[in-house]
């Protein structure tokens, strides 16, 4: 594996010139640190000019253009002032690739721009947030919650808001929703629907922050899962309830079924992330039998594409997105029921399944190259 990077000059523009929420030179210097380099030595960036960030946990070596050897094997060679995709490095060193970052074949949407000018930097700019596009992401969130999530980002990238502050605020929105419901019964669930759909689209803001300034910590990876999981079942459960005071005399059995099941399910989940996952709070660290993986998927892929579709029909419909958005058409149109039906469906089926994988399968596996 490579374990030095070299930032050659002369640079093809400002280095010190920001894009997305930071320098192109801390940018650099991050994407290579993620992608596992030791050393990244700089050449023409003086001693007194090399970033200090918290972030930055890999030594950087200071050399003068004249000293520099013009060659190194071994050594993953990039220009200053260089924006790319914030993987492409990763996959780089992972596959052993040396030479210069630019020379390297791309794969999918990966990219290498000279930000030489103000153009070009937000050209830059719009790739990083395009690359921030997930594989997983369901339905709701790819036509309707990335594409305002995204806006949001953009407003807030500039600032020192961090991703842990992000997810609290998005938390506080379900929080209110889970409120109005509380108090004002099922005349409020239009209200309470909007506003948790709210959280849905807020909730993605501190992933896309995390992934654009390299913030990334265990407390934010629990946080922003557990608050999700009390926002699941805690407005879940309101909407029953108002529901049954409503008049729903079915409502209610529904909901003691839902809650009690997806309590299950999130006991085995925090286990299986705890001792599987390796501590992390990120589902993405785990990986359960008969889970579709979207990575391995090619587009062109036949074989068995009938199934392959239903497949990916219901892990779309079973998302979180989705069946948080359906609480709002659904409460405009006066037939919340429908909702809460959908979501005791998937809190038990998920209760259920986890349970016999646990039982039958020995629970998920470690996911490999998780990002």
């Amino acid at each position: 594996m490579i374990h030095h990077a070299r930032l050659t000059g002369p640079p093809t523009g400002d280095p010190f010139a920001r894009v997305a929420g930071m320098t192109i030179l801390l940018r650099q210097i991050l994407s290579l640190q993620e992608a596992g380099i030791e050393q990244v030595e700089l050449e023409g960036i003086t001693a007194d000019q090399l970033p200090r960030d918290p972030r930055i946990r890999v030594p950087l070596v200071s050399l003068l253009p004249s000293t520099s050897p013009q060659s190194a094997e071994g050594v993953l060679r990039a220009r200053l002032g260089l924006v790319w995709h914030r993987l492409l490095p990763r996959r780089l060193v992972h596959s052993g690739y040396v030479g210069d970052l630019e020379a390297a074949p791309l794969v999918g949407d990966e990219f290498v721009i000279a930000a030489t000018d103000s153009p070009s930097r937000r050209a830059a700019e719009d790739r990083l947030f395009q690359s921030l596009l997930k594989a997983t992401d369901g339905l709701i969130s790819r036509t309707l919650n990335r594409r305002i999530s995204l806006r949001v980002t953009r407003v807030l990238i500039d600032t020192s808001l961090t991703p842990n502050q992000m997810t609290l605020i998005a938390g506080l929105f379900g929080a209110a929703s889970i409120a109005v419901v509380l108090w004002g019964g099922s005349e409020w669930l239009v209200a309470g629907a909007l506003l948790l759909q709210m959280q849905s689209i807020l909730d993605g803001c501190d992933g896309e922050i995390s992934r654009l300034k390299y913030i990334r910590s265990r407390l934010g990876e629990w946080l922003d899962q557990v608050i999700d999981d009390v926002v699941n079942v805690g407005f879940f459960a309101v909407a029953g309830w108002a529901l049954h005071r409503a008049g729903s005399s079915i409502a209610l059995p529904v909901t003691i079924a839902g809650i009690a099941m997806h309590l299950i399910y999130q006991m085995a989940l925090y286990v299986a992330l705890l001792t599987r996952g390796g501590g992390s709070g990120s589902v993405t660290s785990i990986h359960w039998p008969g889970q579709m993986d979207p990575r391995t998927v090619k587009a062109n892929q036949r074989p068995h594409s009938g199934l392959r579709a239903f497949q990916e029909t219901l892990e779309m419909v079973g998302r979180r997105d989705f069946f948080i958005f359906l609480y709002l058409p659904t409460a405009l149109l006066g037939v919340t029921e429908i909702a809460l039906f959908w979501c005791a469906i998937i809190f038990i089926t998920s209760g259920v399944l986890t349970s016999l994988m646990w039982l039958l399968k020995g629970g998920p596996k470690p996911t490999r190259g998780a990002s």
